[in-house]
């Protein structure tokens, strides 16, 4: 009987687990994929079209009712996952930074600098010089990825030379282990 249930959950949950990051109406709304490179140049030529863009969180603002975010775009994988650098195994270019208008409020501690996300919005324009896109629907990936949980000191101070990180980072003493040392 215990199997029988069991197998009645895994059923249940299954879908959830495979559900598209963005939802299909939405995907369909957005037609062919657009370039960002022409769509930072030229936002008017597709004002109001539905685009699905994604990337990495840079910052997350209140504003008015809703929030604005600024994110660091990243090409999208077939899963409408952004191909940050590191993660693929290839070196991902950023294709520029773009607004997301919502007008919702994106809590500043969920979406951390650093966290990545997928958008599908409105093309609405520009702001600071900046593509402004309406966003109709937001999917939070994850959050930032440390490299390692223990540096105090970022490794651009010593020129990411890996002859000094052990000099540089700590712990010299490790609470895991009683009386080892590095």
């Amino acid at each position: 009987m215990k199997i029988i249930w069991g197998l009645m959950v895994a059923l249940c949950l299954s879908p959830a687990a495979c559900a598209p990051a963005i939802s299909t109406g939405l995907q369909h709304q957005g037609g062919a994929k657009v370039n960002f490179a022409d769509l930072a140049a030229h936002p008017e030529k597709y004002q109001g079209q539905v685009v699905i863009l994604g990337g990495e969180v840079m910052q997350v603002e209140p504003s008015g009712p809703g929030s604005l975010m600024e994110v660091n775009q990243f090409d999208l994988d077939d899963r409408l996952y952004p191909a940050a650098a590191g993660l693929t195994g290839r070196d991902a270019k950023s294709g520029g930074t773009f607004l997301i208008q919502s007008g919702d409020y994106l809590s500043p501690a969920k979406y951390q600098p650093g966290s990545r996300i997928t958008v599908a919005g409105e093309v609405a324009g520009r702001r600071s010089g900046l593509l402004l896109l309406k966003g109709r629907e937001i999917h939070f990936w994850e959050g930032p990825r440390w490299e390692k949980w223990y540096y105090p000191v970022p490794r651009e101070w010593y020129n990411y030379d890996p002859n000094l990180e052990y000099w540089f980072t700590p712990p010299y003493f490790s609470p895991w282990y009683p009386g080892r040392t590095r």
